[in-house]
């Protein structure tokens, strides 16, 4: 069985960049019955998404509250720093990273020319979410 953490082009994450993180969590859980776990990171706390012990997606503060609350879908990849290269040379842009998550792997977010918004990960060999 093939695992969207290692198959590359395939979705493998959706994080939730939320206004109000504690209503979110509170709505997803009762929603989806999903529960939370907290990391502490760099950038803050963020909770990630479980759902029967699996982690999925993820919860953080919005870096951008001028912003409504929205939801990223993470594509896996094999090296996110030439998906990013690629993508600005097709008219995309660079809106954050590529830099590493410690433990996770390595990730970007990028803005394709017609503004839709997703992001590219390329996971450590060891790590499954």
């Amino acid at each position: 069985m093939t695992s969207p953490f290692t198959t590359n082009g395939a979705v493998s994450w959706h994080e939730l960049s939320s206004n109000d993180t504690d209503a979110s969590i509170a709505f997803y859980a009762e929603v989806f019955g999903w529960s939370f776990k907290m990391l502490s990171l760099p950038h803050g706390t963020y909770h990630v998404i479980e759902s029967d012990g699996q982690g999925i997606g993820g919860i953080c503060d919005n870096i951008q509250p001028n912003t409504p609350s929205h939801w990223t879908g993470y594509v896996t990849v094999k090296c996110v720093d030439d998906v990013a290269i690629k993508a600005k040379e097709l008219g995309g842009e660079l809106l954050y990273g590529p830099e590493d998550i410690p433990k996770i792997g390595r990730f970007c977010w990028i803005k394709d020319p017609q503004g839709a918004i997703i992001a590219a990960i390329t996971y450590q060999p060891q790590h499954q979410p």
